[in-house]
């Protein structure tokens, strides 16, 4: 018995010899990782864009989903008085019913086969609508997105910036100093780059 406690007693000092020696030959290894990283005593340029307030105030973004928001309305119109239509044959339909308006049994069946059918391809018109509107919203945001990358590697240039943060209310940043928040300056930029064109 004293023989395997001596061994289990030997076995963990050499585990913790082994731990000691491997936890301090990678401090130095981190120490050195970090100072090729970052030299010693430079300070990282990081400033952030609210990209609410940016979206909001920037004129192409305002133009593009006003665009946007006009083409879903003339659908959605459209889609309305497809679907009233379709209702008010519905009803017909159904006082045609009420009232023996249908010589056949047959001819009663088939009004009634073409209505289902004509609601069907509402429904996939709807479908459809809703498809066109996410990937078209998508597309939207993926050009705006490009535009405004672009430019900020442009103005990048010129400011030096180490990070460029993009945050939304609610988002990452909840504080920062005045000064780190590059917005108003973006947006004036964005503007009159846009406005040039």
């Amino acid at each position: 018995m004293k023989n395997v406690s001596l061994g289990v007693n030997v076995l963990l000092s050499v585990a913790v010899i082994v731990l000691y020696v491997l936890y301090f030959s990678g401090q130095e290894k981190a120490a050195s990782t970090r100072s090729e990283a970052a030299p010693a005593g430079t300070e990282a340029k990081i400033v952030y864009l609210n990209m609410d307030s940016l979206l909001t105030n920037y004129i192409q973004s305002k133009e593009l989903n006003e665009a946007y928001l006009k083409k879903m309305e003339a659908n959605r119109t459209e889609l309305n008085y497809k679907v009233k239509t379709w209702t008010q044959a519905g009803e017909e339909f159904q006082r045609k019913v009420d009232n023996n308006g249908f010589l056949t049994r047959e001819r009663a069946n088939q009004e009634y086969a073409d209505l289902m059918l004509q609601k069907e391809k509402l429904e996939k018109l709807e479908q459809e609508m809703r498809e066109t509107a996410l990937r078209e919203q998508m597309e939207l945001n993926q050009k705006l997105y490009n535009i405004i990358v672009t430019f900020l590697s442009e103005y990048n240039k010129e400011k030096g910036y180490n990070l460029i943060l993009s945050t939304t209310l609610g988002g990452n940043v909840f504080y920062a100093e005045p000064g780190f928040d590059i917005t108003h300056e973006v947006v004036s930029q964005l503007n009159a780059r846009y406005i040039k064109k």
